[in-house]
């Protein structure tokens, strides 16, 4: 149980801090969610799309067996995949392009395009500790207060970076999209290849069976 006197001790900017900490780890998780069940829903919409590539195949039976459709599927799956992902390759390597001529022109290949002063860090809000840490074995350590570190500005040695990051954010979320919807399509194939061309002796009798039979026999 937290010690009261710790609670007493906490000064108005302590108890700020945790409340605007406590906003944000609610505000990541809410993100987090969201995001999560886009990604989920994105996922099963493109599941289906293995049933429209091997629909035709399996129904005129061009099809017979399992193995002939995990291989045709396979390779429709694969076919989508390229289709889906060579432009956020193509936005990705343009991003290198960018940096490469940013880093040959300026002749520093350590360049960090997130940096803060002249990276694509320039346009955001970055806060830091300010003033000395203080506490003692009855309170929390504690700093004096939280300052701004860097206000969004707009810096032209950070041409490359306003250019390459996006490039490479856009690209890369694409692509893992595009790949995250590859594996779904390729368990629903396999899922699909089970239903369609298992046989199961699940919920079979061989006596109930054989009584069909005699029944049928003795019908006609």
């Amino acid at each position: 149980m937290i010690n009261l006197t710790i609670l007493i001790s906490l000064t108005e900017n302590d108890k700020r801090l945790i409340f605007a900490l406590l906003l944000v780890f609610i505000l990541i998780l809410v993100i987090i969610g969201v995001l999560g069940y886009l990604l989920f829903r994105l996922m099963k919409w493109q599941s289906k799309k293995i049933d429209t590539l091997v629909h035709d195949a399996v129904v005129t039976k061009v099809i017979t067996n399992r193995k002939q459709l995990i291989k045709y599927g396979r390779k429709k799956n694969y076919a989508l995949f390229f289709k889906q992902s060579y432009i956020p390759i193509i936005l990705i390597i343009l991003g290198l392009i960018v940096l490469l001529i940013r880093c040959s022109i300026n002749n520093d290949f350590n360049y960090n395009p997130f940096n803060t002063y002249d990276g694509f860090g320039t346009i955001f809000y970055t806060w830091k500790l300010g003033g000395e840490f203080t506490g003692d074995e009855y309170s929390f350590i504690r700093f004096n207060t939280l300052v701004v570190d860097n206000y969004p500005h707009f810096v032209s040695e950070a041409w490359a970076s306003y250019v390459s990051v996006p490039l490479f954010l856009v690209g890369g979320v694409w692509y893992l999209l595009a790949a995250s919807s590859l594996l779904s399509r390729t368990v629903l194939l396999e899922k699909r290849s089970r239903e369609i061309f298992e046989k199961s002796l699940e919920g079979y009798n061989q006596n109930e069976a054989d009584k069909i039979n005699q029944q049928q026999q003795q019908n006609t």
